[in-house]
């Protein structure tokens, strides 16, 4: 298959990125949402309340992961894949040195604990 245009690669590479940003805003406002209802109607929720409430928290961390995940490992594939004329200048070459792992291990471990902090949230409630 032929390798995309500057342009073709640009494009996909910003709208990959768009989906990563969309993905992160979910997640946190989503977060936020929900650590509003476990801190003004946790304490006097009944059972079914409490897991509905943690099966959201457990949804939005799983969507959190998973989105994040997949965003990022398309932009390393799409930067592996970089046509000559990115990856030939100073700025494709900058790119080429960001640790992945590590950004994709911190949006993890960070949106996990996140979840967890507020599963915890419920069950002390």
């Amino acid at each position: 298959m032929a390798k995309l245009t500057v342009d073709q690669y640009a494009g996909l590479a910003a709208a990959r990125l768009a989906h990563l940003t969309q993905s992160f805003a979910i997640t946190f406002f989503t977060n936020a949402a929900t650590m509003f209802a476990i801190l003004s109607y946790g304490a006097s929720a009944g059972l079914a309340a409490r897991c509905a409430l943690a099966t959201i928290v457990v949804a939005v961390t799983v969507y959190g992961l998973l989105a994040a995940k997949a965003a990022f490992d398309d932009l390393k594939a799409m930067l592996d894949d970089a046509v000559d004329d990115f990856a030939g200048s100073k700025f494709g070459a900058h790119l080429k040195q960001i640790r992945w792992p590590l950004f994709t291990g911190a949006s993890a471990i960070l949106t996990a604990a996140m979840g967890v902090t507020q599963l915890w949230a419920i069950i002390v409630a």
